[in-house]
Order: structure tokens, then sequence, then C-alpha cells
């Protein structure tokens, strides 16, 4: 929506759009251009009133223009959602003065639509299935107008079963509906197995956001004997079939077009290169080209070959360049930042060494826009005269930036002579910044040998996390075993660390007993975090009372089938009791005769 342009006698502002609408978390851009209406050349000082600083990124906060000159700006939104965070209308204004005259003053009126975090709905079809394994379909539902992304996982408390949920991730269209195909079946054989029930739950993350929903199934599983009518055999692969191997995947990946990652994945392949070397079947490389750099990979075996490149496309080099028209020098040309803290400040200054006024524009290359903004985007100066541009350096804290030593380049270029530059360079370091959060599923397991939890930790920091992973109960009566004690995650990533805790004493004969588990990540420099859990250990038999009883019968028994045997046994007392009572008699005088 493009609203009429507000206009002073000296400055008119127009904005496209002046109207935004979404959800916390996401972001908008609009532009704003500035036009000066007046005879002389002014400068204007640009703010934006009544919105959370940390809502939007202005890139330059004033612009110096010639007359009936223009400067198109961007004005980027981005509602961040915190513990205060409410959804609602944020009515705001852009205001545009000139410098010489606050008088000559020009307010735009913007408004901001935050919409709720979106309530995804989930449904299981169908329930319940009877048999050795199960088929289902998870239907997912975005009755929003944002589409969302959800993380897909299938658990039960007593970790009976085994899952192959596809696909684990979906892009849900806002008013949109998507399928994943659940397979579920007991994760061992048993012969000797009932009837048995076992409830599930899919669980649905909702990325971003601290948000999960949750849907119930069913498998009740039957005896073996039952499946037996559908018993197929497996297809069974040949190994003297001939195939040529087969590249599977080979690609690159890079979040800042610096730091690359190449993976691959080829399959019957006797010998695997990359750019001649031996390298294994599966595996990933980082790779840091300063240019435009080819990849290629190959797989042999005696059938044939197979081949595959991958281009990839760095950022160029940034190179500093001198001119007989401008003088640039910036201070400091090194920096120190952390993201999302507080901005570093460098100093551009500039000499017109030209014979005319000149007017100078000033773009920052090597970073992402998002990451800095300027006191002012052009500055129009005397023959002689020297300026400052003020440059502030905020890399935001979100997925995709990373601690590490960025190189930038300021380039100023004469708008009288095409093609006149100067270019000055810097180098910016974001700083390492641990910060992560950790989770445990299922929180409660009921087993009778062991019980398996999945712990999840995810990596907000900017930097690679190294952590050690530990875990321990209370009364100190279990045993653990950690898949991956000491993992390190990179940043922005999620990770799932199976932990199996087993009784150090098993009984076969006792009452259900509960284990308190806290299992804790903790760095080198000592952050930790730690999550609790609940382990119920059921013995096969709950009591000693059955076996009591049971022993007292088999005593009795003993006693009645001797004292029967004193007089010839259960046939003669049942014949002639009479009888069996006087050899009894006379059986017992003997041990004393």
């Amino acid at each position: 929506m493009e609203k009429s342009p507000k206009i002073a006698s000296k400055v008119q502002v127009t904005v496209i759009p002046t109207a935004f609408a979404m959800a916390a978390g996401n972001f908008a851009e609009a532009t704003a251009t500035i036009r000066n209406l007046g005879q002389t050349v002014e400068q204007f000082l640009i703010s934006i009133e009544g919105l959370n600083p940390d809502w939007y990124d202005l890139t330059v906060s004033s612009v110096a223009l010639f007359p009936n000159d223009e400067e198109v700006l961007k004005l980027v939104i981005h509602p961040i959602k915190t513990t205060e965070f409410k959804a609602g209308s944020y009515p705001f204004q852009l205001v545009v003065v000139s410098q010489e005259n606050p008088n000559e003053k020009v307010n735009v009126d913007l408004a901001l639509e935050v919409k709720a975090v979106p309530e995804p709905k989930l449904d299981i079809t169908p329930q319940r299935i009877i048999g050795r394994k199960g088929e289902y379909k998870i239907i997912a539902s975005n009755p929003g107008e944002e589409t969302i992304v959800l993380q897909l996982d299938a658990v039960d408390d007593e970790a009976v079963l085994r899952y192959d949920l596809q696909p684990k991730l979906l892009t849900i269209p806002g008013g949109s509906s998507l399928e994943s195909n659940l397979k579920a079946k007991l994760a061992w054989i048993d012969f000797f197995i009932r009837e048995r029930v076992c409830d599930f739950q899919i669980l649905a993350t909702l990325t971003g956001i601290d948000a999960v929903k949750t849907v119930s199934g069913q498998l009740v599983i039957v005896p073996w004997y039952k499946s037996l009518p559908r018993l197929r055999l497996p297809h069974i692969k040949l190994p003297w079939l001939k195939r040529r191997p087969t590249i599977i995947s080979f690609k690159a990946t890079s979040e800042d077009r610096r730091k690359f990652k190449l993976t691959w994945s080829v399959e019957q392949a006797r010998e695997v290169k990359l750019d001649g070397k031996d390298i294994d079947p599966q595996g990933e490389r980082e790779i840091n080209p300063t240019e435009t750099e080819s990849y290629v990979l190959t797989a042999s075996n005696k059938y044939g070959n197979a081949s595959q490149t991958v281009d990839v496309y760095p950022i160029p080099a940034v190179t500093e360049k001198a001119s007989d028209l401008v003088r640039v020098s910036i201070s400091p040309a090194e920096l120190e930042v952390s993201a999302g803290g507080v901005p570093a400040i460098a100093t551009l200054e500039v000499q017109n060494f030209g014979k005319i006024v000149d007017r100078f524009s000033m773009e920052i290359q090597g970073i992402a826009e998002s990451w800095y903004s300027r006191s002012a985007s052009t500055i129009a100066l005397m023959p002689q005269a020297t300026n400052q541009v003020q440059i502030s350096f905020h890399p935001p804290k979100i997925k995709g930036v990373k601690s590490g030593v960025y190189d930038f380049a300021v380039a100023v270029r004469s708008q009288v002579v095409p093609g006149e530059s100067a270019i000055v360079t810097g180098r910016l370091k974001v700083s390492p910044s641990v910060e992560f959060a950790m989770n445990v599923t299922p929180v409660r397991v009921s087993c009778r040998r062991k019980g398996n939890f999945r712990v999840i930790v995810a990596n907000r920091g900017v930097s690679d996390l190294d952590l050690v992973i530990e875990a321990s109960d209370y009364e100190e009566g279990l045993r653990f075993r950690i898949k991956n004690m000491g993992p390190l995650i990179a940043a922005w990533e999620t990770i799932e660390v199976p932990v199996v805790a087993k009784p150090k004493r098993s009984s076969v004969v006792g009452q259900t007993k509960r284990y308190d588990i806290t299992i804790a990540a903790r760095t080198p420099d000592g952050n930790s975090q730690s999550v609790h859990c609940e382990m119920y250990h059921r013995p096969l038999i709950g009591s000693w009372r059955p076996i009591r009883v049971i022993i007292i019968l088999v005593v009795i028994v003993f006693v009645l089938h001797y004292v029967a045997g004193l007089g010839g046994g259960w046939s003669e007392l049942i014949k002639n009791p009479m009888e069996w009572f006087y050899a009894a008699i006379r059986h017992v005088r003997g041990w004393f005769s």
C-alpha cells in the first residue's frame, strides 16, 4: 500500500509500504524516498518514533541532498518475540527533519500489525492398529496465514517400539495441510509375546518457538503366529549382479558464503576420490575457498565409473583502492562486537581533493546489510573540505550469524565524476558466545531391564559448542551409557544424544522402584544446564508373597506324601483306611525297637 507523499516546504517523503503485518520472528522491508525541494544543499536527519528500537533497522540516520535530488533508504521491520511480547497493532512514525532548520519536519504515519503465534493442528489416522506393525498418516494443518515449519518425532514411555517417520520436517503454508507417513513396529523379536497394547505419541515442535503439539496413537501387537500368513520372503540383493557405482548426493552448503561444507554419499563403489584424494563413501568436509572453485567427486568399481562436479562461489575478497579526487580513511580499522550486543562504532573520514563541489555516496561491502548502519549514506563536500560519517556495526543474533573474523570494505564514490571511487578496508570480529538449551524425552520411562532416553541439545549461540554430558541419579543405583559424551555442536545446530540407564543390581522379585535422574551438560568454561527425568524399574515378580505360598504348599505336599507312605501309600489309605493306620503304627514302632 502506498500513501500520499508527505511534503514540507523543503522536503518530500514517500514510504512504500506504510502498513506491515507479520508474526514475531519474521521481517519486512520498506523503502523511503526523501527529496530535497529547497534551493540549497540540505542535510536531513532521519529517525523512527513510537517503535521499540530492537524491532527495526534503519540503514542511515542522515542524508545530504543537492537541490531537487532524492535518496532512497531501506527500513527493515523485525519484531522480536520476548516474554513481554504481545500481538496487536503498533502505530509509529518515520520522522525527517532539516538539520539547519528544525521547523522543516515531516512525519509519516506507519502501522505494524504483529500476529499471534500460529497454532498448528495435529491428527493421526488410523488412531489404533492391530498387528505386528502399523502404518499411520500424520496430518498437520496450519490454520494461520504465515508459513510454519514443524519438526516431527515419535516416542513411547517404555521405548519398546521402533519408528520410521518420513518426512520429519514439514513446511506448511498458511491455510494448508501436509502429511507424514509413520511406520511403527516392535523394537525386538519376541517369540513368547501375547497381545500387547503400546501407546505412543507424535511430538510436533514449532521451529523458532518453544511450542510442542502432541497426538496419541496405539499399536496392539498380536502373537507372532497370527502373522504367519502375511510373511513374505525378503528381497535379497545378489552380490554377483553387475552394478555401477552410484553417487547418491554431492553438494556444497554455506550460510555466509565464506565457509562451505561439502557432503557426499556413494554406494556400490570400491574406490571414492575427491579431487584425486581417497575418501570414505560417506562423509563431509569444511572448505574455505577465496575464489570460485570446482570440486570433483569420482567413484569406481570393476563395472564402471561415476563422477559429479560441484561449483562454489564465495564472496569476493575485498581490496583497497586509492583515488586522486577523494581521500578516505577509517578508524579504527579493526573492531570487535558481540552478536546482538552493544554496537561497535567506526569513524569514516572523507576529504574532497577535487576542484568543484562534489557529492559522495558510501557503500559497505563484504558483510550483510543488517549488520551495520550509517549516520549518512551521502555527503556533499566543498573542495578540500573534510567530513566524517559514523558507521555502527551490530550483527544480529539470528540463525546464520557465526563468530569469526569478517573482512569488509567501504567504497566512497563520486556522483559528479562517474567511475571515480576510493575503497578502504577493515576487519570486524564477532566474539564467541556460548548459549544452549537442552531437553530430554521421554520424561518418564517404565521398564524391566533398562530405560532409553534421548537428550536434545540446541546450540543457540554464534560459536561452535563443545559439551560434556553426564548423567546421575540421587541414590547412585543406576549405571549409565551415553553414546556421545563429548559432542561438538555447530552454531545454531541441534543434536540428539541417546542415554541408556540400567540398575546396578537388577532383582527378579520386588516392588517397582523409582529413580530420579539428572542429566547435565557443561562447557569447558563452566557454563552448565541440567534436565530431570524418571525411570520406574519393574521386576519380573512384583512381591515375595506368591513365592512364599508356593514354598509352603510344596512342604505340605511333601509331608503328606511322606506320611501316606508310612502305611503303604495313597492307594492303601483310600481302599482300607484302618489297615493303613495299623501299618503306619507298626512302621513307627519299628523306629524304636
